[in-house]
């Protein structure tokens, strides 16, 4: 693995505050295991459920139990959602809601909709942590508490035959990556192994943005280590940093890059960044002014400005025709960048102080649907034309983080969709849609309104 430290880039820091309870944390989960009793429900003796639960606080719940009357064992599955109860038992308290129900084995005689878990938030990064069941009223007020028999925050390791018994079917591919023999990797043998070239360009010491871009640098690296880790492929990482953040420092980087037929290429900007109101480009340019010059182009006349930014910008596009003419497998070119006037100034941030979990495993077959099988070059932007992207000191920037959220559901050993869905089509549509979702609920207080982002991408099959 080579690491090279070279350049550094500008986004408008439009920090934000949470208008809702929403955590928005850096990629990781938490398995608990359940056992409980429901007194009305004489005729099963007690139900044991796997709660899944994302670092954003979503998830799914697995419940298993034996009907008496059906004579059957029952799988039902539902997803989770944290809500306030109207009646809290604890000024610390939320409720982990359940919906959505399906029937995974036999019809379901327990309608778990009306149920909810009370969950106390966690200083230790595990999220909200469940502390008990209960049944609620349709206005999402407790009605009686139900106590665990037991309760067990699992680490992945405790995944098994055992813990899955009467939750999964043998068949489903939670299942199957949990219990089956653990693939070692390692998916190039006689042939070349491909490099994963990766350039992360991101403003480190922008007085606004520059933590958060450092935070995205840093959960961009540990991911894309991860994924050359458990494919045992060659890894060149280079962050474009310091003195040498301008236009030529950012060429030089391109004209350096050589990839091989077989190879992927990331290119991931992070930091500031306008549009000239092109109306054949909709994706933003980059603000390249070099560190030693900001002061004096902050004090120049609009005019002035704009002949500066003539020799101290790139556009996105203009990077990513140059990485695709490269002739590399696989090419994943981001911008996480406002996409408006340069001009905007900056406000202060509301950070909510979320503790943040640790980083999940990585499945070897699902990455290497991803960077191995596939043959792809993709544009993907945070924000259209007229839009601002938001960033936070401590999750970083809200698309790459959102971006590597996706990433961790679809490329864990819990995924247990169908594996035809692990495909960049459906992680940038996810992508672009949670960021969607997510950012009405963040205030931003420059223009006194919520954000609005909408991310889009363009990919062509290579």
């Amino acid at each position: 693995m080579k690491c090279n430290e070279i350049i550094m880039n500008k986004k408008i820091f439009l920090p934000f505050m949470l208008m809702f309870c929403i955590c928005l944390e850096s990629i990781g989960q938490s398995f608990y295991h359940f056992q409980f009793v429901l007194p009305d429900q004489k005729h099963i003796s007690f139900v044991k459920a796997l709660m899944v639960q994302y670092d954003d606080n979503d998830g799914i719940v697995r419940f298993g139990y034996y009907d008496s009357i059906q004579h059957k064992n029952i799988i039902t599955e539902c997803q989770i959602q944290n809500v306030a109860p109207q009646n809290k038992l604890d000024s610390n308290s939320t409720l982990i809601k359940l919906l959505r129900q399906r029937s995974i084995q036999g019809d379901a005689s327990i309608q778990f909709e009306e149920y909810a878990f009370i969950a106390l938030s966690s200083q230790d990064g595990a999220g909200n942590r469940p502390v008990s069941f209960a049944s609620i009223s349709s206005d999402v007020a407790i009605i009686k508490p139900i106590n665990f028999l037991n309760q067990t925050l699992l680490p992945e390791s405790d995944l098994n035959e055992i813990s899955l018994d009467g939750l999964y079917l043998k068949e489903e591919p939670f299942y199957k990556n949990y219990t089956k023999s653990k693939s070692r990797g390692g998916f190039n043998w006689g042939r070349e192994i491909p490099t994963l070239h990766v350039i992360i360009l991101a403003d480190l010491y922008d007085a606004h943005i520059g933590v958060g871009c450092n935070e995205d640098r840093r959960k961009l690296i540990q991911f894309y280590t991860s994924v050359a880790s458990k494919l045992k492929i060659r890894l060149d990482t280079v962050t474009i940093a310091n003195e040498r953040y301008n236009r030529s420092g950012v060429q030089s980087a391109l004209d350096s890059l050589k990839p091989g037929s077989n190879d992927i290429v990331v290119f991931h900007y992070t930091g500031h960044g306008f549009n000239r109101e092109d109306p054949t480009d909709p994706y933003p340019n980059l603000f390249l002014v070099p560190y030693s010059e900001r002061t004096a182009f902050d004090s120049l006349k609009s005019k002035e400005q704009e002949e500066a930014l003539s020799n101290a910008t790139m556009s996105i596009q203009e990077i990513y025709k140059i990485i695709i003419s490269k002739g590399a497998r696989l090419n994943c070119v981001f911008s996480d960048c406002c996409n408006t006037e340069y001009k905007l100034k900056n406000v202060p941030m509301i950070d909510d102080g979320k503790t943040k979990r640790g980083f999940l495993t990585l499945y070897p077959d699902y990455c290497k649907k991803l960077f191995i099988d596939e043959r792809a070059s993709f544009l993907a932007t945070a924000v259209k034309k007229g839009e601002q992207a938001a960033s936070n000191a401590r999750i970083g920037s809200l698309y790459t983080d959102n971006y590597l959220q996706i990433m961790g559901k679809y490329l864990t050993p819990a995924y247990n969709g169908s594996a035809d869905d692990v495909n960049w089509n459906s992680i940038l549509a996810n992508a672009d849609e949670i960021t969607r979702v997510k950012a009405p609920t963040i205030y931003n207080r420059l223009t006194k309104a919520p954000f609005n982002m909408s991310p889009f991408h363009n990919l062509q099959k290579n």
